[in-house]
């Protein structure tokens, strides 16, 4: 019984995630628009749940996401399932051997994230062209560098909730 809600709470809090997710990218995108670049907050999510949790779990939250995200561009349908598939998977691969202590090391994992599945996304959509170099210089950078941003911020707040969370944990333990 014990596995069964520990499945079934995960399950739950995935559904949450997503579903957060899909309202902040209908509800809050443009609120979180500087200067026309935008948030790209299904990025962070994926990769910070890929580099804690593994590549199943990374694999098919990128899978989840990218349908969600497909759904409001139907030419493509698929394609940002596939892509966020795989870089979930691949960052998922690197859970035990990628090193990431520093914010800063994470933060740039979450540029470089961004920038591979611009350049897969828009070379597999458009081809290999010079639009493709101008989408990705003109939007993909400066995306990616906000993005980083506030993933690095994200991270921040997520290790110290994680640490309160331990030290409760501990605290509890000791109390007993």
């Amino acid at each position: 019984m014990l596995w069964g809600n520990v499945i079934l709470s995960k399950l739950l809090s995935g559904v949450l995630v997503l579903f957060s997710l899909v309202l902040f990218q209908s509800l809050l995108s443009d609120v979180v628009t500087v200067a026309g670049v935008k948030l790209d907050l299904a990025i962070i999510i994926l990769v910070y749940l890929a580099l804690r949790r593994g590549r199943n779990y990374g694999m098919v939250f990128g899978f989840l996401i990218g349908f969600l995200s497909d759904v409001f561009t139907p030419g493509t349908l698929g394609l940002g399932a596939l892509v966020k598939c795989l870089i979930g998977f691949t960052l998922g691969s690197f859970k035990d051997n990628l090193y990431l202590e520093s914010l800063y090391s994470k933060g740039a994992v979450v540029f470089l994230t961004l920038l591979l599945n611009d350049s897969l996304y828009y070379t597999v959509a458009t081809g290999l062209s010079d639009s493709t170099f101008e989408v990705l210089s003109r939007y993909s950078l400066p995306s990616a560098l906000y993005t980083s941003v506030i993933g690095m911020l994200i991270f921040l707040l997520a290790a110290r909730v994680h640490q309160r969370r331990l030290d409760a944990e501990r605290s509890a333990i000791q109390t007993e």
